[in-house]
């Protein structure tokens, strides 16, 4: 695997928080994709799944566990 390569940090079913945690991560400096967000059109049936580089997922991840105790 490349580190450049996006992986799954994470997997959310509500929309709007979903684009809440890529703005956490965007405002770390951390470039974040959602995926499948067009079939999230029915809150809570499908799962976003919030992608970072490889390089960049260990931090992802301690940074979406922080906000998640909140």
């Amino acid at each position: 695997m490349d580190m450049n390569d996006l992986v799954t940090v994470t997997k959310l079913t509500d929309p709007y928080l979903a684009e809440i945690v890529r703005g956490a991560l965007e405002s770390e400096g951390i470039p974040c994709r959602l995926g499948g967000t067009g079939q999230a059109a029915h809150l809570g049936t499908f799962a976003i799944d919030v992608l970072v580089r490889a390089i960049d997922a260990d931090r992802a991840e301690k940074i979406i566990a922080s906000h998640a105790g909140r």
